[in-house]
């Protein structure tokens, strides 16, 4: 008789905080509080999440508990069918095998023989269970334009010729219009050369840098400066070519090569994206932009050959940058 066993432990997180799986560990259900993520722009709701506890290797009944009601079995034959399921999970874990358990997660043996657990992300809180997560955006206020209050219109009275006093008047208003005028052209050229001074410092951010997948830097580098015009006179004579590579806000992947993205943070304003674009390049990782309406998420992204280095590389990014930096596609 096949017994799915793996699939009874979901069942019975719901109702009880660990399950265990004797001499091997336990899962734990712990409550976790709702959780705003600002770089991913996300609102999660409160739930359970689940931890693997490998210092829990007593047997709680639980498992074998189910066996006995799911398939009439008695407890000697339960407990005998629960540690054969445990030897062949860890024989699995010996050979460098992830072992998956359904709707509860994923768990694997590291290069240190240590055991790491990846969570499915499942809510096991039955309050809160099936509340969608809630996407958000800044929104952009401008300010509101003030109501502009007539003036009393002044009485004219035929005072006969200008005296000395108006003559004074009439100078005044004019110096001030003209002090008007020049603050106006200075506070014009302060605002648009600034935005123009920034627009050269975005264009002068080199594209080679951004969005190249680890390994593939050896290509950008091996054409000089000095060939870049003829290059570019080059694909303006064969117009097919540029549109079809136009597209190079990602990476085109290498066949049988996996990557995956770390997302770092997410701004508004170009120099702060430009900033950590430079941090990211200099701190040996290659960056990734990606546009998300007026904003710009900007993170790491390299290959791997195990989930391990996931996880390690993400260590790594949390300690250089911020605690909040996370997986955002693999």
């Amino acid at each position: 008789m096949e017994m799915d066993i793996g699939n009874y432990i979901s069942s019975l997180l719901y109702k009880n905080k660990t399950v265990a799986l004797p001499g091997l560990g336990s899962f734990e259900a712990a409550y976790q509080p709702a959780v705003i993520d600002q770089v991913q722009g996300e609102l999660h709701p409160p739930g359970k999440t689940v931890a693997f506890n490998a210092n829990l290797v007593s047997d709680d009944g639980l498992l074998s508990g189910m066996l006995q009601e799911q398939y009439g079995l008695s407890p000697k034959d339960a407990t005998q069918t629960l540690e054969g399921y445990v030897n062949e999970v860890k024989e699995a874990i010996g050979r460098r095998e992830i072992v998956v358990f359904p709707k509860v997660g994923r768990l694997y043996q590291d290069y240190e023989n240590n055991l790491q657990f990846l969570p499915d992300g499942n809510n096991y809180d039955v309050d809160s269970y099936g509340l969608p997560t809630v996407s958000f955006y800044p929104v952009a206020r401008s300010a509101r334009p003030q109501p502009v209050k007539e003036r009393p219109k002044k009485s004219t009275v035929n005072a006969g010729p200008p005296n000395a006093a108006q003559a004074t008047n009439n100078g005044l208003i004019a110096a001030i219009a003209a002090a008007t005028v020049v603050v106006s052209v200075a506070v014009y050229f302060l605002i648009f050369g600034a935005g123009q001074g920034q627009e050269q410092a975005m264009q002068t951010v080199p594209t080679s840098r951004v969005n190249v997948r680890p390994g593939d830097d050896t290509a950008a580098k091996a054409i000089p400066e000095e060939e870049a015009p003829a290059e570019t006179e080059a694909q303006a004579e064969s117009p097919a070519d540029d549109a079809e590579g136009a597209d190079t806000e990602r990476p085109t992947p290498v066949p049988g090569q996996q990557s995956y993205v770390i997302i770092v943070g997410v701004f508004g304003n170009p120099d702060n994206v430009k900033q950590l674009i430079d941090d990211i390049y200099d701190a040996g990782y290659e960056p990734y932009t990606e546009k998300a309406g007026k904003l710009t998420k900007v993170g790491v992204q390299r290959t791997y050959r195990s989930e391990a280095e996931i996880e390690a590389a993400i260590k790594d990014v949390r300690k250089r940058f911020t605690e909040d930096a996370k997986l955002y596609r693999w």
